[in-house]
Formats: C-alpha cells, structure tokens, sequence
C-alpha cells in the first residue's frame, strides 16, 4: 500500500514510502562514516571521495519518527501498549548488537573506541548517556533522543492531548529556542548544548506531515509551526545546517502529499526493513574491518564495499533471528493478555 491514508479512517494503513526513506536515511549515514568520518579518525590508505553530507539523514530519521510514532500512537488503545511495543521494537535488536560491537572492538581492536564490560552493560540500559557513561558505538547518541521523543509523546497520549499536538509542539519548539538563547547569551555552554538535545524542530516536521496527511491540521497552525522551526535553526542553529531543515521540510511535506509514491524500489524498500539494526551494528565493526583490509594492501573502496556487505548481513540475521520473533513474541503475549482480560459475553 503506497497511498496517504484516508483523511477519514480511524487507522491508516503502513507507508511503503516510509520504509523507502529510513533505508535512504541508512544508507546515506553509513557513507558518511565509512568515507568521510573514518578519514577524520584514521585515514584511508589513499584519498577518497567523502559523502560528508550523508551525516544528515540522522536529521531525516528524526522527521521519520516524528510521523511514525503520532500514526502508531492513533493505532493502539491504551498508551502503556505504546511503551511495551517500542521496548519490543528496539531493544532486543539493541542488545544484540551492543553485545556484537563490543566482542569485536574487544577482539579485534580500534584505537580510543574500546571499552569495559562495565561500560557495555551500562549501555544496555540505552539510558548510559543521561548517567554520563560513554557508548559502545558512538551512533547510540541519537537512541537517547528519540527515547526522550517516545517519552513526550507518551505523556501526551496518556493525558489525551494528542489532538493539540500541534499547538504543544509549536510551544515546546520556541521554549526549546529561548532556552538555547538565554543559555548563550549568559555564556554557559553546557546549557545551550543540552537544551539543543532534543531536535524537537526536526520531529515536528514528521508530526505535522502526519497530521496534515489526515487532514487534521489548519494551515494557519502549520505555517506557525514551521516558522518557529525555521526560526530555531536560524537564530540558535544545530548540528545541521539551515538548509539541512529545509530539504527535510520539502521531504516531509512531500511524504504528507503523497507524492513520494514512486519510492516502492524493493531493494530500498529491503532496506529500510532492515535499516534499524543496520544503523545499530555497521559503524565500529566496520570500522574494524576496513582498517584490517586497507592494512592488508585493499583499495579503501573494495574495504568499504566489504563493510557495508558485512552490515547488510548482520542486519539481515539480527532483523529475522531477533526483532522479527520478539515482535511476534510480544504480539502473541499481548493477545494473551487481552484473552484473559476480556469479560465474557454472559458476564457482559
């Protein structure tokens, strides 16, 4: 199914398009690791063409989650199974390739990224940043913001305030915005770099788009809530540039459109099937990969290849022999538990 949900259904149906654009996202991140940041950390044996850019599709997978969690937050009845369902979703993959990336770091080696057991165990809470313990693999930075994300929209299930997230997302955006502001003009850096942490403006892009592909939004809220976005990244600015907002703004409001239908290439749509444990395993091992065979006299591009086939696979197996049966493990728990619950219709 490829079509925007119809403004009056009650549970629209899955995005293809969405899928297309995490595994672009994916793909787009993992280029500019394998290029661009391991020429930073350790150098390529020659020089080779760095996808610098590719950085940003973190800022696209925020807009992606944005749209995903306020569609899956409409699709379930009480807002506890939304917490269950993403604990479900993401940490079972998320244990497993901590426990990867560490055994290979450990094994194998790669300079000031190996770390103690201790360490790797504190990060299996996927809580370690906000307990100032550093991460097994340094892409597990942006799993604490989206849980603070899942955290928010949580509470506003919870308390049924969802159908004024816009009005909620254009406040928190500018409060998010003064805080910055204030922080910098009174010197205190470490302020300024914690109130930016939430990229708030970046998930509101996907939650309007969502809301815009069901109708529910006026255009004069929408317009307000993309100008105080905008206005974030030109007054305080992020870790992406403007024009990184911009081309994320152009995609999401073509998501909420429906004019990204042409994104159903089965290979793309593969991966972004894929893209969550491949995000989660491809940087330090591959990093240990491409060093041991440019060491060996390999072209940086023929290592490069290797390591992205080597992320694939992992991937692969980590999505259909972990998340798929812990998916399936939950739903099955979940119908159990409501067999039990459910009040038998002589009762009734």
């Amino acid at each position: 199914m490829t079509s925007i949900p119809a403004v009056s259904g009650s549970n629209p149906p899955r995005l293809v398009e969405l899928d297309a654009l995490r595994g672009f996202a994916a793909l787009a991140v993992a280029l500019y690791h394998f290029t661009a940041e391991y020429s930073d950390l350790y150098g390529h044996s020659v020089p080779l063409w760095e996808m610098r850019f590719g950085k940003y599709g973190v800022q696209l997978f925020f807009a992606i989650s944005g749209f995903v969690i306020l569609m899956s937050l409409e699709r379930i009845e009480r807002a506890r199974d939304f917490v269950w369902s993403r604990a479900a979703r993401l940490y079972p993959s998320y244990w497993t390739a901590v426990a990867l990336t560490f055994t290979v770091v450990t094994l194998f080696g790669l300079p000031e990224r190996e770390f103690s057991l201790q360490t790797a165990l504190v990060n299996l809470t996927m809580f370690h940043e906000l307990l100032r313990v550093p991460h097994v693999d340094t892409v597990y930075w942006t799993l604490t913001i989206e849980l603070s994300f899942y955290l928010l929209m949580f509470l506003l299930a919870s308390t049924r305030t969802l159908p004024k997230v816009i009005s909620i997302f254009i406040v928190l955006v500018v409060l998010q915005t003064a805080a910055e502001l204030a922080a910098q003009a009174l010197g205190m850096t470490f302020l300024a770099r914690l109130a930016s942490r939430p990229h708030l403006q970046y998930f509101a892009l996907g939650v309007l788009a969502y809301k815009q592909s069901r109708g529910e939004v006026s255009v004069p809220s929408a317009l307000v809530l993309v100008a105080v976005s905008f206005a974030h990244e030109v007054l305080v600015g992020s870790e992406a540039p403007a024009p990184v907002f911009l081309v994320v703004l152009g995609i999401s409001q073509a998501l909420s459109r429906g004019w990204l239908r042409w994104l159903s290439w089965r290979p793309l749509l593969f991966m972004g099937f894929i893209s969550y444990p491949f995000y989660l395993v491809h940087q330090n091992i591959g990093y240990v990969l491409i060093r041991r065979l440019e060491a060996a006299g390999w072209r940086p591009e023929a290592a490069i290849a290797v390591a992205l086939a080597l992320g694939f696979l992992l991937a692969i197996v980590i999505t259909y022999r972990v998340e798929q049966p812990a998916l399936r493990g939950y739903r099955q728990w979940r119908r159990k538990a409501q067999a039990r619950t459910a009040v038998p219709p002589h009762i009734a």
